[in-house]
């Protein structure tokens, strides 16, 4: 097995992002229950896989996973599937809210197909990079098919990512009659995407930088990446549940008093 290179912010940001995970979906799973709705529907299935990943992504968890299948690196790829699927998700998500309904279907077919792209390109790549004593991280970036699997990775969530920031800014401005938290759900989802592009930049800015010679500190990467990722899920899984909380706190407002004995 590979020694890994996470630091301990990595075990602590994707810790708590797993906790916080399991909580929002089970928060989204009692919205589908009463509103069955694609949007619905989607952000449960994001949330859900983005907890899956974000606890494959866990230094610990990855480790023990390579020990007990004997595969290097599997950890680290389940986990940037799973990102994948939380970006085509929320794009869906995002889409079936901010757009027109005739566009909708398709705007799953282009998302999804998308999205699969990327995976047939990323499995073989991985498969081919995923050499004895490598990681998948900017540590061995000087593996040059390591670094062409992470940019192709980080371009695909950098699309998505300034995607969900425009249409996450447009269902922000909306009118939502009775529903603020509304507004301010989507406008935190906005500023998590906006972390999310920064994730992104950081990252591939290190690897185009290395790859022109010309890189900055590892030790700067290693800390500014995993933070902005943090922040990037934390502010999504509040943004995308405030309408869930919202609905739970106006039941709870217009619940009638008890008639007195």
């Amino acid at each position: 097995m590979n020694s890994t290179s996470s630091t301990p912010l990595d075990g602590m940001i994707f810790g708590f992002c797993t906790v916080l995970g399991v909580i929002v979906t089970a928060a989204c799973l009692y919205r589908v229950r009463r509103s069955p709705t694609i949007a619905n529907k989607c952000i449960t299935f994001a949330f859900g896989i983005c907890t899956v990943g974000v606890f494959f992504a866990i230094p610990a968890i990855s480790h023990w996973v390579e020990e007990l299948t004997g595969v290097d690196n599997l950890p680290k790829l389940t986990a940037h599937i799973c990102a994948i699927a939380w970006c085509a998700s929320l794009q869906l998500t995002m889409v079936d809210i901010a757009y027109d309904p005739h566009y909708l279907r398709t705007a799953i077919y282009q998302r999804a197909t998308v999205a699969a792209a990327v995976l047939l390109v990323m499995i073989p790549l991985w498969l081919n990079a995923n050499l004895p004593g490598t990681e998948f991280t900017t540590a061995f970036a000087s593996h040059v098919p390591i670094r062409i699997y992470l940019l192709v990775y980080l371009g695909y969530v950098f699309i998505t990512c300034a995607e969900l920031a425009f249409m996450c800014t447009k269902s922000a401005t909306f009118n939502w009659p009775g529903r603020p938290w509304s507004s301010i759900g989507y406008g935190s989802s906005a500023i998590a995407a906006v972390f999310g592009i920064g994730y992104t930049i950081s990252k591939g800015g290190f690897l185009i930088a290395l790859t022109t010679g010309s890189a900055w500190s590892l030790k700067v990467e290693e800390k500014l990446s995993p933070a902005l990722s943090g922040l990037a899920i934390v502010f999504l899984f509040i943004g995308l549940t405030l309408p869930v909380f919202g609905v739970l706190l106006r039941k709870i407002r217009r619940k009638p008093a008890p008639a007195p004995k």
